[in-house]
């Protein structure tokens, strides 16, 4: 099983989160990270991915332009090629203010062929004032990325 974790790196929160997600997920599957200014998705329907998380940082109500790019490109090559993930998930940095969870799974669900779209999203907050994240984050973290484990182990033991 294959997870990748997609991520458009403005301020380099988005890294930060992927690799601690990365980190997190690798005892239980194979677990790779990539900027999405650098990988084409045609590489990963390739490498026929299973999930696949996505991560950006969203100044207003929906993913950066960059980041919709890459999710309308994958959309397309895999509607082409009838290529279905069996899940997807994203995870946000925003400012205090914004509330994106709507939006970003309705443009999930618009633009990537999935069984499933892991809720809830992981949603954080960046502290504008110090330019940080704000605090409980790896707590948010640790807890998202359980839950996707928790849901991992529970769909392979149904597969065997």
């Amino acid at each position: 099983m294959k997870l990748w974790i997609i991520y458009n790196d403005g301020i380099g929160f988005s890294k930060i989160i992927a690799e601690m997600l990365q980190d997190r997920l690798e005892d239980y599957i194979d677990a790779s990270v990539g900027n999405a200014k650098r990988l084409d998705p045609d590489f990963l329907i390739e490498e026929k991915l299973d999930y696949l998380i996505i991560g950006d940082v969203i100044k207003e109500e929906v993913p950066s332009l960059e980041l919709q790019r890459w999710l309308l490109k994958f959309g397309e090559i895999s509607n082409s090629r009838d290529f279905v993930l069996r899940c997807v998930s994203g995870f946000c940095v925003t400012t205090p203010n914004i509330t994106v969870q709507p939006l970003w799974i309705k443009f999930l669900e618009e633009n990537v062929k999935t069984e499933m779209i892991f809720p809830p999203l992981l949603h954080l907050k960046l502290n504008l004032k110090n330019l940080t994240l704000e605090n409980g984050t790896l707590d948010l973290v640790k807890k998202y990325s359980d839950d996707i484990i928790e849901y991992y182990i529970n769909n392979e033991k149904g597969n065997d």
